[in-house]
């Protein structure tokens, strides 16, 4: 449960809470900036049963995270309204102090966040656990405030995490979109 919690920090806090610091000068930004498209590296994606836009990236690696499911609700999210995440599935191993996640965040093809988080010293105080996430079957339900502020549009999110020896512990992506009000 431990490593889920920091994870749904990863994919769904991350995204949402960080976004809200952008929202007040990015429409600003956005007119003043011309930036070239970048391409984010997936290499392979493979759905993850449930009901939600999140994907297993890197999928052709092995991850020491094994996903039996992942919902949202409401999917897809809305802003201005709690998003409740739901996931399932089994870490193979302790993951131990050290252990980090690469999340980047970009509105189409322009990126909003590039940031590394430590999982024990950054996330963990977040969803009130403690490192080591010991390993074996996880279920967790979080719910997660979408800030009302988060403009229309296409949203990619990012999350590569791994351990403090550089294993792939997992990577997942989504594509959310969010409807002109």
């Amino acid at each position: 449960m431990k490593f889920f919690n920091i994870l749904v920090v990863a994919t769904t806090t991350a995204s949402a809470l960080s976004l809200s610091n952008y929202f007040a000068s990015f429409n600003q930004q956005h007119q003043q900036q011309q930036q070239q498209p970048e391409i984010l590296s997936l290499a392979s994606t493979k759905p993850i049963p449930g009901d939600s836009p999140i994907e297993l990236c890197d999928a052709e690696i092995k991850h020491l995270v094994q996903f039996d499911s992942i919902s949202i609700t409401p999917n897809p999210p809305t802003a201005g309204q709690n998003l409740t995440f739901t996931a399932s599935g089994i870490v193979d191993q302790d993951i131990v102090d050290g252990a980090y996640v690469e999340v980047d965040v970009r509105y189409g093809f322009i990126k909003l966040i590039h940031q590394t988080y430590d999982l024990c010293e950054d996330a963990a105080p977040k969803v009130d656990i403690t490192c080591p996430l010991k390993k074996g079957k996880q279920v967790i339900t979080k719910d997660v405030e979408i800030p009302q502020e988060v403009p229309p549009g296409k949203y990619i999110v990012l999350a590569r995490a791994y351990t403090k020896n550089d294993e792939l512990i997992t990577c997942l992506t989504a594509t959310i979109v969010f409807p002109a009000a």
